[in-house]
């Protein structure tokens, strides 16, 4: 599974739509399922609302029929208040559609896919990670880099977030950080239920928007976090640096430490952005290291288990 490229085109359909080329778009969707069939209903999306921008509405609704024929849906936020839709909303078929869709969503939502790994052969209290996915939903492939961390005795979990656009792989984005991080304090609690966490020792990582977050709750306090370690983080966080200025503030006097990693060629964050970000932790009191990989897109350095293992045996973690 080819994540960079398939993240790449779903840009590039982003930018045509954003420039207003909307026949491009779905000339350009045409055959690009059959290549990323995983991403079936996000690409269908776009080509979803670039047809309604040109009013050709039943063109829009034959897509949508044809992600439900396929077993697929779209959920409720996406068919009901998507700006380029709301032409559709009074179209009898449309309602038909939606009801449908709405319906498989709510049954989706019902089932568990959270990754959570125990160690063997020891005792609790175990220390806790977590990792956080990006706003796509790839769970599966994001744990074989954070693995790992279960060797060295700690419990891995891997919540994935249950706000959901569409059917697919790359359905499951984090909200407004305040309500993720309800998500994440109840899956965390449901997680302790036998008091078996070291809730001392939480480590959080993260990807992307749930690199983003990652920070967001380490430095909020919401859970005790005493080390974060993130991949290319990105969100609407990212471009607006003002808004750390006061958790990094009230965070000073909390033993917290971070590591922010970033790939040169990753064209999905802003770099600069995150540069002056950890610079903001530094001068904060919050020590953050910052590591630059050449060649590397938006996605972890080939050497991210060695990365993630130094971290957990350097015993300073330990003495917070």
């Amino acid at each position: 599974m080819n994540l960079e490229k398939y993240w790449e085109l779903l840009r590039k359909v982003n930018r045509l739509y954003q420039a207003e080329k909307y026949r491009e778009v779905i000339d350009f969707l045409e055959d690009k399922h059959t290549e990323f069939p995983y991403g079936k209903a996000a690409l269908t999306y776009s080509g979803i609302c670039a047809a309604a921008k040109l009013g050709q509405y039943d063109l829009s609704i034959e897509l949508i029929r044809d992600i439900l024929d396929e077993g697929g849906w779209y959920s409720e936020i996406i068919l009901r208040q998507s700006p380029s839709l709301q032409p559709l909303q009074d179209i009898p078929e449309f309602k038909t559609l939606l009801s449908i869709s709405v319906e498989r969503s709510k049954q989706a939502l019902k089932k568990e896919h959270n990754i959570t790994v125990i160690p063997d052969n020891l005792s609790p209290p175990y220390p806790l990670m977590l990792a956080l996915h990006a706003g796509s939903g790839f769970i599966k492939e994001e744990f074989e880099s954070w693995k790992t961390i279960v060797d060295q005795g700690y419990v891995l979990g891997m919540p994935r977030s249950t706000n959901l656009f569409w059917s697919g792989r790359d359905s499951a984005y984090w909200p407004d950080h305040e309500t993720a991080a309800n998500q994440i304090k109840a899956y965390v609690n449901k997680l302790n239920l036998d008091k078996s966490l070291d809730l001392k020792h939480i480590i959080v990582g993260g990807l992307s928007s749930g690199a983003e977050f990652a920070i967001w709750l380490a430095l909020s306090g919401v859970i005790p976090v005493c080390f974060f370690i993130v991949v290319a983080p990105g969100g609407q966080w990212m471009n607006e640096l003002d808004k750390w200025q006061s958790l990094i503030k009230i965070t000073k006097n909390r033993d917290l430490r971070g590591m922010i990693i970033l790939g040169e060629e990753d064209k999905a964050v802003p770099h600069e952005s995150i540069k002056k970000l950890v610079k903001m932790l530094n001068d904060g009191g919050i020590p953050c290291q910052f590591i630059e990989y050449p060649g590397l897109g938006h996605w972890y350095p080939p050497d991210f288990a060695d990365i993630l293992t130094s971290f957990i045996k350097d015993r300073r973690i330990f003495t917070l």
